[in-house]
């Protein structure tokens, strides 16, 4: 599974292979220099004392 990143000024989703189109690190529909890493869906147990 790959990182799933958001654009900060479209808000669309776009995976990492999206990611490497332009130079730098820019969203591939705007062009926009400002892009969040979208947390994966994981649980972590951590057990009380």
């Amino acid at each position: 599974m790959s990182d799933q990143y958001r654009c900060g000024r479209c808000w669309r989703t776009f995976d990492d292979s999206k990611l490497k189109v332009l130079p730098g690190v820019r969203c591939p529909y705007c062009g926009y220099n400002i892009i969040y890493m979208i947390r994966k869906p994981t649980v972590k147990v951590i057990k009380a004392i």
